[in-house]
């Protein structure tokens, strides 16, 4: 009976066991292993790192987890056609030079799914590898104590139960989702914080971004010189930016939050040297700075909620042929801010034009457009850049006085622009 006794104790002590008795070896199954084959990781640590590089398909049974040496990759796919599913992969190397991350992607077709990724430099890194899927993950950044006013300078605080261990500031962070060089991804449904950036875009096209919560992070999306991607139904709340698009052509922007990114910098949507691109149904609310367009050319921005942000539009006179139409622009503080009078937009579309706080609501006809164009001005954009103590006008009787009176009357030498077709009712989401 006593040699029973422990012999079910050693049984429940011991690690995992393999079908032949032996103990589980990873790195042993994986060489091992015929192409296509599954592998099911059981519950327990597992030494990383680990080099696939064979088509197989890596599943971790619940509680399993891949621990690297703190050096390098956890997981280095380098083969196509590889699946890592249902891990917790933990400690990478955190030198950025190297790239390190929990999953290193350099083969094409890669299935990574339903895995949480901390305590690693860049989460998911995706290097001159197309058509990689990369859904329902949850990575977790190793953030500095501080605040999420503003990311930049002060790091983002994190709880305990994010399994983080010694912080980083921000400069010695990575990104959640690294994609360069590449082609073809399906990225959707991940849950992003306390990296360096959320996503990471460079030269990577043709990738659609759908339902990924991004948040307390540097830039939600960062972004530049990728082109004929679609962002939809993202939330990025809570960052320094919500996102910055930069040196890009033909993107879709359709039903996504740019919410509560509030800094010194902070931008919901930042759009520089962007153009033939589609920002429609998103709703841009609570930012510093709802819309900044620079240097942008032959854009549709149509059907966005532009609502309580310290300026709902920032817009220069480097962007033309941009099509405003739909969009409300409803409690912003200071509505437009421009340079000039930005002569080369249109702010309406069809006979449409967009929905204003404060504008004049005479619409004789009930067509639901008002009668009179509405003059949305910058009375005091070009001083309040130079002397911030001008902001405390904001709001003020004065300022609100001034600003219907050239609501109605376009006066020359005052930046703004004017919206002819004025909506009577917001229809934006």
């Amino acid at each position: 009976m006593k040699l029973l006794a422990a012999s079910l104790l050693a049984a429940l002590l011991a690690p995992a066991l393999s079908a032949a008795g032996t103990a589980f070896d990873l790195r042993a199954a994986i060489a091992t292993a015929a192409p296509g084959q599954v592998i099911n990781v059981p519950a327990g640590d597992h030494a990383g790192p680990l080099v696939i590089d064979r088509p197989l398909r890596l599943r971790g049974e619940p509680g399993a987890a891949i621990v690297g040496d703190g050096e390098s990759h956890v997981i280095e796919i380098r083969a196509p056609d590889v699946e890592v599913s249902g891990l917790l992969i933990r400690n990478s190397g955190f030198d950025l030079s190297a790239d390190h991350a929990g999953i290193f992607v350099v083969e094409p077709r890669a299935v990574i799914t339903g895995n949480t990724i901390v305590d690693c430099l860049h989460g998911i890194y995706v290097k001159a590898a197309d058509n990689v899927r990369i859904t329902h993950n949850t990575i977790r950044g190793r953030a500095e104590p501080g605040t999420i006013n503003d990311p930049i300078t002060t790091g983002i605080r994190l709880s305990a139960s994010e399994l983080c261990s010694e912080p980083l500031g921000q400069n010695a962070r990575g990104n959640g989702i690294h994609l360069w060089k590449s082609a073809g991804h399906e990225i959707t449904d991940n849950d992003i914080r306390g990296t360096r950036d959320g996503m990471y875009f460079s030269f990577t096209d043709r990738t659609h971004v759908a339902r990924n919560h991004v948040e307390q992070v540097r830039y939600g999306l960062h972004y530049m010189y990728s082109d004929q991607n679609t962002f939809e139904y993202n939330t990025f709340t809570r960052n320094a930016a919500g996102s910055a698009l930069m040196f890009s052509v033909g993107l879709e922007l359709r039903h996504n939050r740019f919410v509560a990114n509030r800094s010194h910098r902070a931008y919901g949507l930042l759009m520089h040297s962007v153009d033939s691109t589609i920002v429609e149904d998103n709703l841009i609310e609570g930012n510093t700075v709802g819309v900044y367009l620079e240097s942008n050319n032959g854009n549709t921005l149509a059907g966005n909620r532009v609502a309580g942000n310290y300026i709902g539009l920032r817009v220069s006179d480097s962007s033309g042929d941009n099509v405003f139409a739909g969009n409300a622009f409803v409690r912003n503080l200071h509505p437009v801010e421009t340079s000039g009078a930005n002569a080369f937009n249109r702010w309406a579309n069809g006979g449409r034009g967009n929905y204003w706080s404060g504008a004049t609501r005479l619409d004789l006809d009930e067509n639901g457009i008002t009668d009179v164009p509405h003059h949305e001005v910058d009375l005091f954009g070009p001083w309040r850049r130079d002397f911030p103590e001008v902001a405390l006008l904001s709001g003020s009787p004065g300022e609100r006085l001034m600003r219907f009176i050239y609501s109605r009357t376009r006066v020359a030498g005052i930046p703004g622009i004017t919206d002819p077709a004025p909506l009577v009712r917001a229809t934006a989401p």
